[in-house]
């Protein structure tokens, strides 16, 4: 009986927030026909619904249907939703071992721990945590002010400097994660092959060739160009129809 009543939950969920087209996107899917669920999940998008789950699911459908670039674009975007979510890590991590552009994605241990802060909660619940804190800092200092005990103003002394601290770390934290999942300078190469050029322009030099599922940082643009910086430190200039935003 439980178990019937939560798939009727998830059934009522999906087809609340998603709607029939991911249905029969999923549908699609297991029947092997991608093309088709990538245009009815992409129906689900252009809807306006922002859902790590539909971004999994068409990052799926993108992979089958043999588009890398697409895939790791969609699998990026599900991971700033969901930065925790192991079938998304794992997936991506596969994809990217199957692109041309082989990265050396090695990171410092320092950089590897505070990573695992910085996405052990959402952005919305680090926000949350630090307006608790506040709250007890505020709620310690009234106490100290009327307490009489020493042994008592003690203590809430170091608990007012605990969580002032605690609320202080939050809320950087809070910034740094909103600032990493609503920038939009990282791009995904989603074209085969792109020329990088020295200048925006098709007949600047060519510099080297990149292919799709690269990922870059837009450090400059045009109307029809941007410039890119991949990793390595590779910089240059390619049309902006070449990639998408992240």
């Amino acid at each position: 009986m439980r178990k019937f009543v939560a798939l009727f939950i998830i059934l009522i969920y999906n087809g609340f927030v998603f709607g029939n087209d991911f249905q029969e996107g999923n549908e699609a899917y297991n029947n092997k026909d991608f093309k088709t669920a990538i245009n009815l999940y992409e129906n689900c998008v252009n809807q306006g619904v922002a859902n790590p789950i539909l971004f999994f699911n068409l990052g799926n459908a993108y992979f089958k249907n043999e588009n890398l670039g697409k895939a790791i674009l969609w699998y990026e975007r599900a991971l700033r939703l969901e930065p925790n979510n192991e079938d998304i890590i794992h997936n991506l991590a596969f994809v990217n071992t199957q692109i041309v552009d082989k990265v050396n994605n090695d990171v410092f241990w320092i950089e590897q721990f505070f990573n695992k802060i910085l996405f052990l909660f959402s952005t919305r619940s680090w926000a949350f945590l630090s307006i608790i804190f506040v709250f007890l800092t505020c709620f310690c200092i009234a106490i100290l002010l009327i307490a009489k005990q020493s042994k008592m103003r003690m203590f809430f002394f170091f608990s007012t400097i605990t969580f002032l601290i605690l609320f202080i770390i939050s809320i950087i934290i809070a910034s740094i994660s909103y600032k990493q999942t609503t920038n939009n300078d990282k791009i995904i190469v989603t074209k085969l092959s792109v020329v990088v050029k020295s200048t925006p322009d098709s007949s600047g030099t060519t510099l080297f060739t990149v292919h799709e599922g690269i990922k870059g940082i837009i450090t400059d643009k045009t109307d029809k160009w941007i410039e890119v910086k991949f990793p390595n430190d590779e910089k240059g200039w390619i049309e902006s129809t070449s990639a998408e935003i992240i």
